[in-house]
């Protein structure tokens, strides 16, 4: 019985994943460079994976916990978050629920990040580079244009305070994103009624 299935494809969704994506690497690759003093390159690399980790670890559990829910809690939460058409509530108003839910999706992909970031330096084997002072310098006497290069020290690299604050730019930059729809939607509706 085949001819009573549909497919759905949510494109309106899967357009805004790919949104919220690229500004979340722009962003984290931008914060990863700055705070762990990688190369751009690999910034954008780690910030790609770790973000593509996330996205496909909480899609998975998404659709895990959404097949425990009860059937009509579960038919509200598939048309919102696929559809965009939430049923039987207001979202003019801040929602506590909604709120504590962004919070543990952010903790979740905070820890997931952490995880992932570990994941890759074990499977790298990224080591930071060693100073060596060449022999040809150190022969030399010091005088002012042939100083021996000295290290800077600079602290260590938090990269759980990195990620975090990777995490915070990039769903700060998505809830805005998301306000700025909002508002839009409102407007547009309110063009209709007139």
């Amino acid at each position: 019985m085949i001819d009573n299935i549909t497919i759905v494809l949510p494109l309106q969704l899967i357009l805004f994943q790919i949104l919220f994506l690229l500004v979340a690497i722009a962003l984290e690759a931008r914060v990863l460079h700055r705070r762990l003093n990688l190369t751009r390159k690999t910034s954008v690399q780690y910030a790609t994976s770790l973000n593509l980790w996330s996205v496909v670890l909480g899609w998975l559990t998404f659709f895990v916990l959404e097949s425990l829910l009860p059937q009509l809690l579960r038919i509200q939460i598939v048309n919102f978050i696929l559809f965009d058409h939430p049923i039987g509530s207001q979202l003019d108003t801040p929602n506590p629920q909604l709120i504590s839910i962004g919070i543990v999706i952010f903790f979740f992909s905070f820890t997931i990040k952490i995880i992932g970031l570990e994941i890759i330096n074990k499977w790298i084997h990224d080591q930071p580079e060693q100073f060596k002072m060449s022999s040809d310098v150190s022969n030399k006497r010091p005088s002012l244009f042939n100083q021996p290069k000295r290290k800077i020290t600079q602290p260590q690299p938090n990269p759980a305070f990195a990620v975090l604050l990777a995490n915070a730019y990039s769903y700060s930059a998505i809830l805005l994103i998301l306000i700025l729809r909002f508002m839009d939607l409102n407007v547009l509706e309110l063009n209709t009624l007139f």
